[in-house]
């Protein structure tokens, strides 16, 4: 076993184990040391390790979570949980909620969503006395099924659309993962339903008073009009980019830039551009750069190559590439894995095989907190707020069944339309 397997495999086991840690580490703590020691044992040199970043990724994610913080700031959390508790039953507050994070995971990506969701889940854990873990790790489900349905949904499907170049990537992500998506997120309503049952009151009690208290304690900006026009302004440039290729033959944008250019809004004209700067989520970055260097090394070492063996030659197939990037998600997470599946797949495969490839990675963010880095982020956005998230093995069993329903769907969904000379 090569050292940067070995680092790998120590950085997924004290995931696993980090409740029995101190509580002062991080899970971003865990993947910034397992780079480190990378670099100090010269398994990559510095510049490399630069190279293996995804700055494109990077600069996007910076102007997303940027517009979340915005956003709110403008109090958009808690006036989408006040919207809610207005529902006269606890399983519609649910429904609507799950529903709505998955909405903004379309729109926003997985990532921000989670930031504007973990606010929301702890409100309404509060009023209807629902236990939190489950209601973060609903979240947790809803945007992770919410942006396989699109483009921008999450970083793994930017980075499939920049590979792929999809002549219309909006129709190709509606015809090829929105069926299953719909499907996977009545499941995902149906589970959480059952275990809020199950763990806590579904009754409609509202504390309102608990509620005006948290919304209240919260110093928010009245100046709307700059996150919203980052918000359209995101919107209006990835659709022009789809209708661009489809009727002008026109290449990938870069998305960090476009990102960069979308939140210009909020730094030129937002009455509270510093705090925004200070309340992105820096620590998600820093995990995502840290991760991209783990998995660099891991590449660079061949110790990938080798894993796969005769598979090397059968990654443009479906099941392959539905198996791979399942499993391979589970351990390395599931942005890095797509970046290195898809420089080993150099360009080959068919439209299938890069949606499988997407969707299949995204669902598999559902098995465990490392699979997917929404996950990450609504764990450290919980503790942030004091609250106490859930435990590695909580997330597990109760995404087991959700992980294994959404996995059958989209598998049987694209080989459908594969086995139908669709694409």
């Amino acid at each position: 076993m090569s050292v940067s397997l070995g680092v790998s495999a120590l950085i997924f086991l004290a995931i696993a184990i980090r409740q029995w840690l101190p509580p002062m580490v991080r899970i971003w703590h865990i993947m910034l040391a397992g780079a480190v020691v990378l670099l100090l044992l010269g398994e990559m040199t510095v510049s490399a390790a630069f190279h293996a970043v995804d700055w494109q990724l990077i600069f996007y994610l910076f102007a997303v979570f940027s517009i979340a913080s915005s956003l709110y700031d403008t109090g958009l959390s808690q006036e989408i949980a006040g919207l809610l508790l207005k529902r006269a039953h606890a399983g519609w507050v649910l429904l609507w909620f799950i529903a709505a994070s998955a909405i903004c995971a379309a729109v926003l990506t997985n990532d921000a969503a989670a930031v504007i969701g973990v606010p929301i889940a702890i409100i309404l854990s509060r009023a209807f006395r629902w236990k939190l873990a489950v209601v973060l790790v609903a979240l947790c489900a809803a945007v992770t099924v919410g942006s396989m349905v699109s483009p921008v949904g999450n970083p793994q499907n930017i980075l499939v659309v920049n590979a792929a170049n999809f002549p219309n990537m909006l129709a190709t992500f509606i015809v090829w993962a929105l069926v299953p998506g719909v499907i996977s997120l009545i499941a995902v309503f149906v589970r959480f339903h059952r275990l809020v049952k199950k763990n806590g009151a579904d009754a409609s009690v509202l504390v309102s008073e608990e509620v005006e208290t948290q919304a209240e304690a919260l110093e928010v900006s009245r100046r709307q009009w700059p996150a919203v026009v980052s918000v359209v302004l995101l919107l209006g440039i990835i659709t022009g980019d789809s209708l661009g290729r489809t009727y002008f033959d026109l290449g990938p944008l870069p998305f960090g830039w476009v990102g960069l250019l979308c939140c210009l809004p909020i730094y030129l004209a937002g009455d509270e551009r510093l705090r925004v700067l200070r309340e992105v989520d820096w620590t998600t970055l820093i995990f995502f750069v840290a991760m991209f260097v783990v998995t660099g090394a891991l590449y660079q070492s061949g110790s990938l190559q080798y894993l796969l063996g005769p598979l090397r030659g059968e990654l443009a197939d479906l099941t392959v590439a539905a198996l791979v990037s399942f499993w391979a998600s589970q351990l390395f997470s599931n942005v890095p894995v797509v970046e290195l599946y898809l420089k080993l797949l150099n360009g080959g495969g068919s439209t299938g095989t890069f949606m499988m490839l997407s969707v299949i990675s995204t669902v598999a963010g559902n098995l465990f907190i490392i699979s997917a880095a929404s996950n990450v982020i609504v764990v450290q956005q919980a503790e942030k707020f004091g609250a106490t998230p859930f435990t590695f093995w909580q997330f597990c069993w109760w995404m087991l069944p959700i992980t294994a329903f959404c996995v059958m769907v989209s598998y049987g969904w694209i080989a459908g339309l594969t086995w139908l000379g669709v694409g």
